[in-house]
């Protein structure tokens, strides 16, 4: 089946069910990538889509591209449940990328509980990083932290940062 050439196009195709699953793919990768806002409503139900790369890609849209606080609860539920590592590692960096340098306490609450329990190790080293820009870095270390080769988890830093949120 033909690929529609726009988004709107691609959206009422989705509405009425004519989609293919590449279809979908593309179009809940593509509103993010075009920051669609009319698109929002969409992704926020492809968060809750049976394929694993539809939510991916969804969750990467509303976090990275568009910046969507509201699905904030959505995303610290996949980060704890999802059976997709790689969709709990975009729900990680999302939810990092929406909240940076806010101290945002569910956020660190769900970052701080992934990083320790998490059963993928790069996914828990993965949340360590993001903790540590929702609570808040400098310019410099929050580069340093994207650019590092290997950060593994600190749990007396991240114990430390759930005791703060504590108080």
């Amino acid at each position: 089946m033909e690929r529609p050439d726009n988004l709107e196009e691609a959206l009422e195709r989705w509405r009425k069910g004519g989609a293919s699953l590449d279809e979908v793919r593309a179009l809940s990768r593509d509103i993010g990538k075009q920051q669609f806002a009319p698109g929002i409503p969409v992704l926020i139900e492809l968060l809750d889509h049976e394929d694993e790369i539809v939510r991916y890609n969804a969750t990467k849209a509303l976090g990275f591209g568009l910046h969507h606080k509201p699905a904030t609860d959505k995303m610290i539920t996949m980060l704890g449940a999802d059976a997709d590592e790689d969709v709990r590692d975009v729900a990680a960096g999302a939810l990092s990328t929406i909240w940076q340098n806010t101290r945002e306490p569910r956020t660190l609450k769900a970052l701080a509980n992934a990083a320790l329990t998490d059963p993928d190790e790069d996914l828990r080293n993965r949340a360590f990083q993001a903790l540590l820009i929702v609570n808040g870095v400098s310019k410099e270390e929050h580069l340093d932290l994207l650019t590092s080769e290997k950060l593994e988890v600190d749990p007396t830093r991240v114990k430390a940062i759930l005791a703060e949120i504590s108080k």
